[in-house]
């Protein structure tokens, strides 16, 4: 499928903005998101995960008439929302599944046989084969202008349903076979490490050892624990630990509630992921966690839920919230000096607003790799922006190469 991309006037699109838009923006004429696109396998139309399955289409916003509105040359970009499953993690569930509490389930006869496990017994996890491959996410790196991808697990690959001591074995597994990536590819992943987040003091151990030892540039979370968001002090632990690192946390919406209210039309990923999202945040702004940990710094995934378009309404909510006892000392807006987000909200306008709205300092690349709401030429994008160059260049790579500190 091709993406047709028009001029379109000062005046109508700071009418498609509400009147807040500045300068001339280039923009998509047909909205056109990856989910339309073909998959890398066959198999992830029926793929039962926390996302929609794997895909490799590549969609771009240029037409013959701006051959030079996007630059050509070598890939550069860092992108900050990339996931793994590392193949050797499944052979060891296969080999120690039940010491590690992670099993693996027997394929049905005449069913699919592809590689299934549950952990502590939950539901069946089938992680797509495209999770594990690496020559056909380099090449899809390379098509899209992406030099390297800070890389890490699906929020379906957390385990925070097992004990402490098994998530900490787990988390350390996972970890390790991210760290055999990188070394086959060290100028191409970065690792962001898994920590059990079911056990605070757990999680601030792992994520000590990925950093200091496994040299790996910050953590990934989920957006809630088993039900349970970031309000709880129970947490502190973990916060402390990555603001004594000064590490960047990755936050991923995953374990949604009400999730079975939203299986139609994709509904879960759709709504549900930005909503889980928003819905944390909101705990941790309120909460005062920000107070307490003032060097903490956090990505928020999928153009950041929508709290960047409704900042507005959350701080109206803490001017009239006196009464309830808000314990945050300032407006959520105070909070975004905290806060960085990805592009992944498809039309360059949106990525143009979102801009605009945190700043360019606080935008990074990503394509949700393998996953069919991902955005292979998210870096096209940023090029597409109506700003300088330098801005350009931030939201491409120099912003995520500052956070997750890249040589």
């Amino acid at each position: 499928m091709k993406a047709i991309r028009a001029n379109i006037s000062r005046r109508d699109f700071l009418r498609g903005l509400g009147g807040t838009a500045v300068g001339t923006a280039i923009i998509s004429s047909e909205v056109l998101v990856a989910g339309c696109a073909q998959s890398l396998s066959k198999q992830s139309s029926s793929a039962q995960n926390t996302e929609s399955g794997p895909q490799s289409a590549s969609f771009a916003q240029t037409s013959p008439g701006q051959k030079d509105t996007i630059r050509k040359g070598p890939a550069r970009a860092i992108d900050v929302h990339h996931h793994y499953f590392p193949p050797e993690l499944a052979e060891e569930i296969k080999r120690h599944g039940k010491a590690l509490g992670v099993e693996a389930v027997a394929a049905k006869e005449g069913g699919d046989a592809s590689f299934s496990f549950t952990f502590a017994g939950g539901p069946p996890r089938r992680p797509e084969p495209a999770l594990a491959e690496v020559e056909k996410r380099l090449k899809v790196m390379e098509e899209g202008g992406i030099l390297t991808a800070a890389t890490y697990a699906a929020t379906g690959d957390v385990g925070y349903g097992l004990d402490a001591e098994r998530g900490e074995n787990w988390c350390n597994l996972f970890n390790e076979g991210l760290q055999n990536l990188i070394k086959q590819h060290p100028k191409r992943f970065v690792g962001v490490a898994l920590v059990p987040m079911q056990d605070p003091p757990r999680a601030a151990k792992v994520l000590e050892r990925a950093i200091r030892d496994l040299k790996f540039s910050g953590a990934v979370i989920a957006s809630n624990v088993n039900g349970k968001y970031y309000d709880s002090k129970e947490f502190d632990p973990f916060w402390k630990k990555a603001e004594e690192l000064d590490v960047l946390i990755i936050m991923h919406p995953g374990d949604l509630p009400g999730a079975e209210r939203m299986r139609s039309y994709g509904l879960r990923v759709v709504c549900g992921n930005p909503f889980d999202s928003t819905l944390s945040l909101g705990f941790m702004i309120y909460s005062g966690l920000f107070d307490r940990f003032p060097k903490l710094k956090l990505c928020l995934l999928h153009g950041g839920g929508f709290f960047p378009f409704h900042m507005g309404r959350f701080d109206q909510n803490f001017n009239i919230g006196a009464g309830r006892e808000i314990p945050a000392v300032s407006r959520p807006s105070k909070y975004l000096q905290h806060l960085y987000f990805d592009n992944l909200v498809y039309r360059v306008e949106t990525v143009d607003y979102l801009r605009r709205m945190v700043g360019t300092a606080r935008v990074m690349v990503e394509t949700d790799y393998p996953y069919e709401l991902g955005d292979w030429k998210a870096a096209e994008k940023a090029e597409a922006l109506d700003c300088s160059q330098a801005e350009k260049d931030a939201i491409l790579f120099a912003n995520a190469k500052r956070l997750l500190k890249l040589p």
